[in-house]
C-alpha cells in the first residue's frame, strides 16, 4: 500500500514537471539554447512527452518499466546536455548545475531501484 502511494507521488512529481515544461516551453527553450543543445524546441517537446508519459505510468501502474526507461533517458540526457557544470566558469552557476546534475542521477538511481524491486 505504501509503495503504491509513493509511486503515485513520484509520478505526480514527474507529471507536474512535464506540465511545467509544456507551459514554460519558451523559457526552457532559451535555457537549452544557452547550453548549446541541438534543436532546443524539439528537445523541450520531447522532454514534455517523456516526463508526462513516465509520470502517468507511475501513477496508473501500467507500463511502469517503459515509463521508468523514458524517465531515465530524460534524466541522463538532461544531466549531460544541460547541466554541464564542468564547462561553466561562474562559481555560482557551477554549484547550481552540479546540484542539478547530482540530483538527476540520484532520481535516476531511485528509478532503477524501483524497477528492480517491482512485484
Amino acid at each position: 500500500m505504501i509503495k503504491q502511494i509513493l509511486l503515485i507521488l513520484l509520478g505526480l512529481f514527474f507529471l507536474l514537471n512535464g506540465v511545467n515544461h509544456f507551459y514554460n516551453t519558451h523559457i526552457l527553450k532559451e535555457y537549452a539554447q544557452n547550453r548549446s543543445l541541438i534543436a532546443p524546441k524539439l528537445m523541450v517537446t520531447l522532454s514534455v512527452m517523456l516526463l508526462v508519459a513516465g509520470g502517468a505510468t507511475l501513477i496508473s501502474g501500467y507500463f511502469i518499466i517503459e515509463g521508468i526507461i523514458a524517465l531515465c533517458v530524460f534524466l541522463a540526457v538532461a544531466s549531460f546536455m544541460l547541466h554541464k557544470f564542468w564547462a561553466v566558469k561562474k562559481r555560482e552557476t557551477v554549484m547550481l548545475e552540479a546540484m542539478h546534475f547530482v540530483k538527476n542521477w540520484a532520481i535516476l538511481f531511485e528509478l532503477v531501484y524501483i524497477a528492480t524491486t517491482l512485484d
